[in-house]
Protein backbone atom coordinates (compact mmCIF):
# COMPACT_ATOMS: atom_id res chain seq x y z
CA UNK A 1 0.00 0.00 0.00
CA UNK A 2 1.22 3.54 -0.65
CA UNK A 3 2.30 6.10 1.85
CA UNK A 4 -0.24 8.70 2.83
CA UNK A 5 -0.97 11.17 0.06
CA UNK A 6 -4.16 13.18 -0.18
CA UNK A 7 -6.09 10.33 -1.80
CA UNK A 8 -4.90 7.81 0.77
CA UNK A 9 -5.79 10.16 3.62
CA UNK A 10 -9.32 10.48 2.28
CA UNK A 11 -9.66 6.69 2.00
CA UNK A 12 -8.32 6.10 5.50
CA UNK A 13 -10.57 8.80 6.98
CA UNK A 14 -13.58 7.16 5.33
CA UNK A 15 -12.53 3.78 6.71
CA UNK A 16 -12.26 5.21 10.24
CA UNK A 17 -15.70 6.80 9.95
CA UNK A 18 -17.15 3.45 8.85
CA UNK A 19 -15.34 1.51 11.57
CA UNK A 20 -16.34 3.72 14.51
CA UNK A 21 -20.05 2.71 14.67
CA UNK A 22 -19.05 -0.98 14.49
CA UNK A 23 -16.98 -0.44 17.64
CA UNK A 24 -19.71 1.46 19.46
CA UNK A 25 -17.97 4.82 19.12
CA UNK A 26 -20.77 6.49 17.17
CA UNK A 27 -20.07 9.15 14.56
CA UNK A 28 -16.48 10.42 14.50
CA UNK A 29 -14.60 13.17 12.69
CA UNK A 30 -11.15 11.81 11.78
CA UNK A 31 -8.40 14.43 11.79
CA UNK A 32 -4.89 13.62 10.57
CA UNK A 33 -2.33 14.38 13.27
CA UNK A 34 0.67 12.37 12.03
CA UNK A 35 2.13 11.36 8.69
CA UNK A 36 4.98 8.89 8.70
CA UNK A 37 5.02 5.25 7.59
CA UNK A 38 1.73 5.09 9.49
CA UNK A 39 -1.10 7.57 9.26
CA UNK A 40 -2.34 8.78 12.64
CA UNK A 41 -5.82 10.26 13.05
CA UNK A 42 -7.64 11.70 16.06
CA UNK A 43 -11.15 10.26 16.14
CA UNK A 44 -12.95 13.33 17.47
CA UNK A 45 -14.86 13.69 19.73
CA UNK A 46 -13.69 10.36 21.28
CA UNK A 47 -10.46 10.10 23.31
CA UNK A 48 -9.04 7.59 20.80
CA UNK A 49 -6.43 7.89 18.07
CA UNK A 50 -6.32 5.55 15.08
CA UNK A 51 -3.01 4.31 13.66
CA UNK A 52 -3.27 2.96 10.14
CA UNK A 53 -0.47 1.09 8.36
CA UNK A 54 0.18 2.75 4.99
CA UNK A 55 3.83 2.72 3.86
CA UNK A 56 4.80 -0.42 5.79
CA UNK A 57 1.60 -2.33 5.01
CA UNK A 58 3.04 -4.24 2.05
CA UNK A 59 5.96 -6.07 3.69
CA UNK A 60 4.05 -6.20 7.00
CA UNK A 61 0.63 -7.22 5.76
CA UNK A 62 0.11 -9.94 8.39
CA UNK A 63 -2.04 -8.80 11.33
CA UNK A 64 0.53 -10.39 13.69
CA UNK A 65 2.58 -7.18 13.42
CA UNK A 66 -0.24 -5.11 14.93
CA UNK A 67 -1.19 -7.77 17.49
CA UNK A 68 2.42 -7.90 18.68
CA UNK A 69 2.62 -4.11 18.94
CA UNK A 70 -0.55 -3.94 21.03
CA UNK A 71 0.46 -6.84 23.30
CA UNK A 72 3.86 -5.28 23.92
CA UNK A 73 2.44 -1.81 24.62
CA UNK A 74 -0.08 -3.31 27.04
CA UNK A 75 2.68 -5.15 28.89
CA UNK A 76 4.84 -2.02 29.01
CA UNK A 77 1.95 0.05 30.33
CA UNK A 78 1.25 -2.57 33.01
CA UNK A 79 4.91 -2.42 34.01
CA UNK A 80 4.85 1.36 34.41
CA UNK A 81 6.99 2.15 31.35
CA UNK A 82 6.62 5.60 29.71
CA UNK A 83 4.76 4.56 26.55
CA UNK A 84 1.66 5.45 24.58
CA UNK A 85 -1.20 3.23 25.72
CA UNK A 86 -3.46 1.23 23.42
CA UNK A 87 -7.22 1.38 23.84
CA UNK A 88 -8.52 -1.15 26.38
CA UNK A 89 -9.31 -4.74 25.51
CA UNK A 90 -10.67 -5.61 22.09
CA UNK A 91 -11.19 -1.94 21.23
CA UNK A 92 -7.45 -1.70 20.53
CA UNK A 93 -7.75 -4.05 17.57
CA UNK A 94 -6.29 -4.68 15.11
CA UNK A 95 -9.38 -3.99 13.01
CA UNK A 96 -9.84 -4.36 9.26
CA UNK A 97 -11.93 -1.84 7.36
CA UNK A 98 -12.00 -1.31 3.59
CA UNK A 99 -8.64 -3.07 3.30
CA UNK A 100 -6.91 -0.97 5.98
CA UNK A 101 -5.44 -2.32 9.22
CA UNK A 102 -6.39 -0.02 12.08
CA UNK A 103 -5.41 0.02 15.75
CA UNK A 104 -6.75 2.37 18.41
CA UNK A 105 -4.70 4.19 21.03
CA UNK A 106 -5.38 6.64 23.83
CA UNK A 107 -4.88 10.20 22.60
CA UNK A 108 -2.07 12.18 24.19
CA UNK A 109 -1.42 15.91 24.14
CA UNK A 110 2.18 15.86 22.91
CA UNK A 111 4.70 18.57 22.13
CA UNK A 112 5.59 18.57 18.41
CA UNK A 113 9.34 18.92 18.92
CA UNK A 114 11.73 16.27 20.31
CA UNK A 115 11.96 16.16 24.10
CA UNK A 116 15.01 16.99 26.17
CA UNK A 117 17.55 14.44 25.03
CA UNK A 118 18.83 13.04 28.33
CA UNK A 119 15.28 12.59 29.59
CA UNK A 120 14.37 10.76 26.38
CA UNK A 121 17.33 8.43 26.92
CA UNK A 122 16.38 7.76 30.53
CA UNK A 123 12.80 7.01 29.42
CA UNK A 124 14.11 4.50 26.85
CA UNK A 125 16.18 2.82 29.57
CA UNK A 126 13.02 2.57 31.70
CA UNK A 127 11.26 0.88 28.78
CA UNK A 128 14.19 -1.51 28.34
CA UNK A 129 14.07 -2.43 32.03
CA UNK A 130 10.43 -3.50 31.69
CA UNK A 131 11.06 -5.20 28.34
CA UNK A 132 13.80 -7.31 29.95
CA UNK A 133 11.22 -8.85 32.29
CA UNK A 134 8.81 -9.93 29.53
CA UNK A 135 8.66 -13.50 28.22
CA UNK A 136 9.46 -14.21 24.60
CA UNK A 137 5.86 -15.33 24.05
CA UNK A 138 3.76 -12.24 24.69
CA UNK A 139 0.33 -13.81 24.17
CA UNK A 140 -1.17 -17.19 23.25
CA UNK A 141 -1.02 -17.81 19.52
CA UNK A 142 1.36 -14.91 18.88
CA UNK A 143 4.55 -16.11 17.18
CA UNK A 144 7.88 -15.17 18.71
CA UNK A 145 10.16 -13.42 16.21
CA UNK A 146 13.66 -14.79 15.81
CA UNK A 147 16.49 -12.64 17.18
CA UNK A 148 17.83 -10.26 14.54
CA UNK A 149 14.61 -10.47 12.50
CA UNK A 150 15.12 -6.90 11.17
CA UNK A 151 18.18 -8.14 9.27
CA UNK A 152 16.06 -10.78 7.55
CA UNK A 153 13.45 -8.15 6.69
CA UNK A 154 16.13 -5.85 5.23
CA UNK A 155 17.44 -8.72 3.14
CA UNK A 156 13.97 -9.47 1.75
CA UNK A 157 13.49 -5.82 0.82
CA UNK A 158 16.89 -5.54 -0.85
CA UNK A 159 16.44 -8.84 -2.68
CA UNK A 160 13.00 -7.89 -4.01
CA UNK A 161 13.12 -7.08 -7.72
CA UNK A 162 12.78 -3.29 -7.85
CA UNK A 163 10.22 -1.47 -9.93
CA UNK A 164 9.35 2.16 -10.51
CA UNK A 165 11.45 4.70 -8.57
CA UNK A 166 13.34 1.99 -6.66
CA UNK A 167 15.07 0.93 -9.90
CA UNK A 168 17.03 4.17 -10.10
CA UNK A 169 17.37 4.70 -6.35
CA UNK A 170 19.33 1.46 -5.92
CA UNK A 171 20.72 0.12 -9.21
CA UNK A 172 21.38 -3.61 -9.40
CA UNK A 173 25.12 -3.43 -8.69
CA UNK A 174 24.60 -1.20 -5.66
CA UNK A 175 21.83 -3.46 -4.38
CA UNK A 176 24.06 -6.55 -4.79
CA UNK A 177 26.87 -4.89 -2.84
CA UNK A 178 24.52 -3.92 -0.03
CA UNK A 179 23.16 -7.47 0.15
CA UNK A 180 26.67 -8.93 0.42
CA UNK A 181 27.56 -6.45 3.14
CA UNK A 182 24.36 -7.19 5.04
CA UNK A 183 25.00 -10.94 4.85
CA UNK A 184 28.51 -10.52 6.30
CA UNK A 185 27.21 -8.40 9.17
CA UNK A 186 24.25 -10.67 9.85
CA UNK A 187 26.49 -13.71 10.14
CA UNK A 188 28.81 -11.92 12.57
CA UNK A 189 26.00 -10.45 14.66
CA UNK A 190 24.30 -13.80 15.07
CA UNK A 191 27.58 -15.34 16.20
CA UNK A 192 28.12 -12.69 18.89
CA UNK A 193 27.06 -13.81 22.37
CA UNK A 194 24.43 -11.24 23.29
CA UNK A 195 21.29 -12.24 25.21
CA UNK A 196 18.17 -11.16 23.32
CA UNK A 197 15.25 -9.33 24.87
CA UNK A 198 12.28 -7.40 23.53
CA UNK A 199 13.24 -4.06 21.95
CA UNK A 200 11.46 -1.01 20.58
CA UNK A 201 13.02 -1.72 17.19
CA UNK A 202 12.96 1.88 15.93
CA UNK A 203 14.19 3.89 18.90
CA UNK A 204 14.91 7.17 17.13
CA UNK A 205 14.07 10.81 17.68
CA UNK A 206 10.79 10.78 15.71
CA UNK A 207 9.30 8.16 18.03
CA UNK A 208 9.63 9.96 21.36
CA UNK A 209 7.78 13.06 22.50
CA UNK A 210 7.16 15.04 25.69
CA UNK A 211 3.76 15.68 27.20
CA UNK A 212 2.39 19.21 26.88
CA UNK A 213 1.37 19.17 30.53
CA UNK A 214 4.78 17.91 31.70
CA UNK A 215 7.70 18.67 29.35
CA UNK A 216 9.99 16.61 31.59
CA UNK A 217 7.99 13.45 30.87
CA UNK A 218 9.07 11.65 27.70
CA UNK A 219 6.85 9.00 26.10
CA UNK A 220 8.05 6.40 23.60
CA UNK A 221 5.61 5.75 20.75
CA UNK A 222 5.18 3.55 17.66
CA UNK A 223 6.16 0.01 18.68
CA UNK A 224 5.42 -1.53 15.27
CA UNK A 225 9.09 -2.46 14.76
CA UNK A 226 9.32 -4.31 18.10
CA UNK A 227 11.75 -7.20 17.82
CA UNK A 228 14.08 -9.36 19.89
CA UNK A 229 17.81 -8.75 20.06
CA UNK A 230 20.52 -7.11 22.18
CA UNK A 231 20.06 -3.61 23.57
CA UNK A 232 22.71 -2.32 21.17
CA UNK A 233 20.22 -2.65 18.28
CA UNK A 234 17.93 -0.07 19.88
CA UNK A 235 20.89 2.13 20.80
CA UNK A 236 22.02 2.02 17.17
CA UNK A 237 18.60 3.42 16.31
CA UNK A 238 19.10 6.13 18.91
CA UNK A 239 22.52 7.36 17.72
CA UNK A 240 23.05 5.90 14.24
CA UNK A 241 21.48 8.66 12.17
CA UNK A 242 23.22 11.33 14.23
CA UNK A 243 26.62 9.75 13.65
CA UNK A 244 25.93 9.68 9.92
CA UNK A 245 24.49 13.18 9.52
CA UNK A 246 26.25 15.04 12.34
CA UNK A 247 25.26 18.52 13.53
CA UNK A 248 22.36 19.11 15.94
CA UNK A 249 20.98 15.65 15.13
CA UNK A 250 24.14 14.05 16.51
CA UNK A 251 24.23 16.35 19.53
CA UNK A 252 20.70 15.29 20.53
CA UNK A 253 21.44 11.61 19.91
CA UNK A 254 24.64 11.53 21.94
CA UNK A 255 22.96 13.36 24.82
CA UNK A 256 20.12 10.83 24.68
CA UNK A 257 22.65 7.98 24.82
CA UNK A 258 24.28 9.65 27.83
CA UNK A 259 20.87 9.74 29.53
CA UNK A 260 20.33 6.06 28.71
CA UNK A 261 23.73 5.19 30.22
CA UNK A 262 22.59 6.74 33.52
CA UNK A 263 20.00 3.97 33.90
CA UNK A 264 21.01 1.19 31.51
CA UNK A 265 23.58 -1.63 31.78
CA UNK A 266 27.05 -1.48 30.19
CA UNK A 267 27.21 -1.26 26.40
CA UNK A 268 29.31 -3.45 24.11
CA UNK A 269 30.95 -0.71 22.01
CA UNK A 270 32.05 -3.02 19.18
CA UNK A 271 28.58 -4.52 18.95
CA UNK A 272 27.04 -1.04 18.90
CA UNK A 273 29.28 -0.04 15.97
CA UNK A 274 28.25 -3.13 14.02
CA UNK A 275 24.58 -2.48 14.81
CA UNK A 276 24.91 1.10 13.54
CA UNK A 277 26.22 -0.22 10.23
CA UNK A 278 23.52 -2.89 10.06
CA UNK A 279 20.82 -0.37 10.88
CA UNK A 280 22.08 1.95 8.12
CA UNK A 281 21.58 -0.94 5.70
CA UNK A 282 18.12 -1.60 7.18
CA UNK A 283 17.06 2.03 6.68
CA UNK A 284 18.45 2.07 3.13
CA UNK A 285 16.42 -1.05 2.32
CA UNK A 286 13.22 0.49 3.66
CA UNK A 287 13.86 3.85 1.97
CA UNK A 288 14.27 2.11 -1.37
CA UNK A 289 11.02 0.22 -0.79
CA UNK A 290 9.05 3.31 0.27
CA UNK A 291 10.47 5.52 -2.46
CA UNK A 292 12.53 8.68 -2.17
CA UNK A 293 9.87 11.27 -2.94
CA UNK A 294 9.08 12.72 0.49
CA UNK A 295 10.98 15.95 1.29
CA UNK A 296 14.55 15.25 2.36
CA UNK A 297 14.33 11.48 1.92
CA UNK A 298 16.42 11.30 -1.27
CA UNK A 299 19.16 13.40 0.33
CA UNK A 300 19.25 11.30 3.47
CA UNK A 301 19.40 8.11 1.41
CA UNK A 302 22.35 9.51 -0.54
CA UNK A 303 24.10 10.48 2.70
CA UNK A 304 23.65 6.99 4.15
CA UNK A 305 24.99 5.37 0.99
CA UNK A 306 27.99 7.72 1.02
CA UNK A 307 28.64 6.88 4.69
CA UNK A 308 28.50 3.17 3.90
CA UNK A 309 30.89 3.63 0.98
CA UNK A 310 33.39 5.44 3.19
CA UNK A 311 33.51 2.54 5.64
CA UNK A 312 35.34 -0.65 4.73
CA UNK A 313 32.70 -3.35 4.09
CA UNK A 314 32.63 -5.81 6.96
CA UNK A 315 35.06 -3.82 9.11
CA UNK A 316 32.58 -3.50 11.97
CA UNK A 317 31.92 -7.24 11.87
CA UNK A 318 35.61 -8.14 11.68
CA UNK A 319 36.29 -5.99 14.73
CA UNK A 320 34.37 -8.29 17.03
CA UNK A 321 34.13 -11.73 15.39
CA UNK A 322 37.29 -13.09 17.14
CA UNK A 323 36.66 -11.39 20.47
CA UNK A 324 33.40 -12.93 21.74
CA UNK A 325 33.80 -10.87 24.92
CA UNK A 326 31.72 -11.78 28.00
CA UNK A 327 28.33 -10.16 28.13
CA UNK A 328 26.25 -8.87 30.97
CA UNK A 329 24.10 -11.57 32.59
Amino acid sequence: MPEAGVGVEAEVSAACRALAPRLGLGEVRPRVIGRFSNLVLALEPTPWVARVATGTAGPRAEPAWARREIALAQALQAGGAPVGAPAPGMLAGPHQQAGWRITLWRGLDLRPQPPEARQAGRALAACHAVLATLPAALAPGLAVPEPWAPLDEARRLLATAPSGPATTVLPGDVRAGLLARLDTLACALRARPAPPQWLHGDAQVNNVRALQADPAASVWLDWEDACRGPLEWDLAGLVGAGRIFGGPEQAWAEAALAGWRERGPPIDAALLDACIEARALFVVAWTAWLGPDLPGRRERLAARLAWLRRGQPGAAAAAFIPAASPRRP
